[in-house]
């Protein structure tokens, strides 16, 4: 696993020296290969796929339009990731803004559910259950939750998390334990109903 990040790391490299040289194509490569990994980080903090997919639109434009200030390009997947929570700040704060404004939590539930079914990775689990999942990994710590994102709605190992967050695939590791741990505790319910 550490060989094949040493791997996307120079390939990344390389990808990025040919988008500064011209190449546009070769920034396609690199939202093929980040894309779901930026919306998985965006949806940690969003909680909205739609509001997710924009964050992570807006975070490959301003990387585009900034990739001159990239200092190493191999660390292109960690600049990414901070462009892309920045952008997650903002748009919590609009979204905070808006919703005050705005009064119409029902409309949108429904419409939030039917997006969120879309992202489920388990398609034999009925509306409700998938609701369960979604409102028990909400309610999870901020750091366990995106952990949780990440690995399962990314795809990510704990090593690419690692990475993505700047920590030590231990820590990581560890935590991603404990969140598993609190969610087999909360799942259980849905685990009996499942198996019956």
């Amino acid at each position: 696993m550490e060989n094949s990040l040493v791997e996307m790391k120079r390939s990344d490299e390389k990808l990025v020296g040919a988008t500064l040289d011209g190449d546009v194509s070769a920034f396609g490569m690199l939202v093929e290969r980040h894309w779901r990994t930026i919306v998985a980080l965006a949806l940690t903090r969003t909680s909205d796929p739609s509001e997710a997919e924009d964050v992570a639109q807006e975070s490959f434009l301003k990387a585009y339009a900034q990739l001159n200030r990239l200092k190493d390009p191999s660390r292109f997947t960690g600049w990414l990731s901070k462009i892309a929570l920045q952008l997650c700040t903002d748009a919590v704060r609009r979204g905070i803004r808006h919703r005050t404004a705005m009064r119409c939590h029902t409309s949108r539930a429904a419409a939030d559910s039917e997006a969120l079914a879309a992202y489920s990775p388990n398609p034999g689990l009925s509306q409700s259950q998938i609701r369960f999942v979604r409102e028990t990994v909400r309610q999870l710590s901020e750091k366990f939750r995106s952990l949780i994102v990440m690995r399962f709605v990314g795809g990510l190992s704990a090593v690419q998390i690692a990475e993505q967050l700047g920590k030590r695939p231990g820590t990581v590791r560890v935590w991603l334990h404990r969140a598993y741990r609190i969610l087999r505790t909360d799942l259980a319910p849905l685990l009996e109903e499942v198996q019956s």
